[in-house]
């Protein structure tokens, strides 16, 4: 199997379901896969490697692109010195901003930006090929994943412990992220993240 990560999506919930056995995915053993790889970067790295990457399974996490934004802008804003994000450029840049001075920021042409850039990317950037289209249908959602990690459990039968009622996220807000947002915030998300909301269905509900 290849667990795709998408960068604050349930990773670490991942993990350690799989405890010890996460450690034998490419991502993890090969040098050049580690980080937040899209699938196109992987195909590449499998290429190389003269492995076919569509003889693994494929799987990932997805997450409202709304609640998405918000968890971005906690966790790198307030992660001092980049220590758990090793974003230093983006934290430097919105550690004073205020959430909707983040979002604005998100389109200012005249910022440095960093190589991977995650923010500014669609979930969905991971997990589609160069046509756009889904490269795996094993989609666990944020908002579900334990139940949906128990069933790609149940289907492949393997041998991993589901956390049962933990927090996914350790950066989420505890407020609902709907009372952040403006009406124009809103769509602000809603334009950016086209492709996200058509493939995964999702709203500002």
């Amino acid at each position: 199997m290849l667990f795709i990560h998408t960068p604050k999506c349930g990773g670490s919930f991942i993990n350690r379901a799989f405890g010890k056995r996460h450690k034998a995915c490419p991502s993890m053993t090969w040098k050049e896969a580690r980080g937040h790889k899209t699938f196109l970067e992987y195909r590449e790295i499998f290429k190389g490697r003269g492995e076919n990457i569509y003889d693994y399974v494929l799987f990932t996490v997805v997450r409202n692109p709304w609640d998405w934004h918000l968890s971005w802008y906690n966790y790198v804003s307030k992660d001092v010195g980049a220590k758990k994000s090793g974003m230093l450029i983006e934290h430097e840049q919105i550690k004073n901003l205020t959430f909707s001075e983040y979002l604005r920021w998100l389109d200012d042409p005249e910022v440095e930006r960093s190589q991977d850039d995650y923010a500014r990317k669609q979930v969905s950037d991971w997990i589609v090929d160069e046509t756009g289209a889904l490269v795996s249908r094993h989609i666990l959602r944020q908002e579900t994943l334990e139940g949906d990690l128990n069933d790609l459990s149940e289907e492949f039968g393997l041998a991993i412990n589901v956390p049962s009622g933990q927090r996914i996220n350790a950066s989420s807000n505890d407020d609902d992220y709907r009372r952040v947002y403006s009406s124009e915030e809103v769509e602000i998300i809603a334009s950016r993240h086209q492709r996200d909301i058509e493939l995964f269905g999702y709203k500002f509900e």
